[in-house]
């Protein structure tokens, strides 16, 4: 069904974004990352993933905590899991001061 949909909305955000999770579970972060990437190509607006919050933190956690530090507090008011992924952040580097 997702699929479909894409097909006559190939820019939609919430679209591209949920079969990128999907792929996240089904394969790893790189699979999921490529599929935002074809969002961002066929967007013929500027960067995409600046322009949506949602997409900003899902890279974070597509890409294991990378610039989770410049992306999620940011986001923790707006996006509940933003907050869980800075804590998961945190205690995946044994920083257990700062996940408190």
């Amino acid at each position: 069904i997702l699929q479909v949909y894409l097909a006559h909305e190939p820019t939609s955000v919430i679209a591209a974004n949920l079969k990128a999770c999907s792929h996240f579970q089904l394969y790893n972060g790189k699979a999921a990352e490529a599929e935002l990437k074809g969002l961002q190509n066929a967007s013929t607006a500027g960067d995409v993933f600046q322009e949506h919050d949602l997409l900003r933190h899902n890279l974070v956690v597509f890409r294991n905590g990378e610039n989770a530090l410049q992306v999620l507090p940011q986001l923790v008011e707006t996006i509940p899991e933003a907050k869980l992924n800075l804590i998961i952040y945190y205690l995946r580097r044994d920083e257990v001061q700062e996940a408190w």
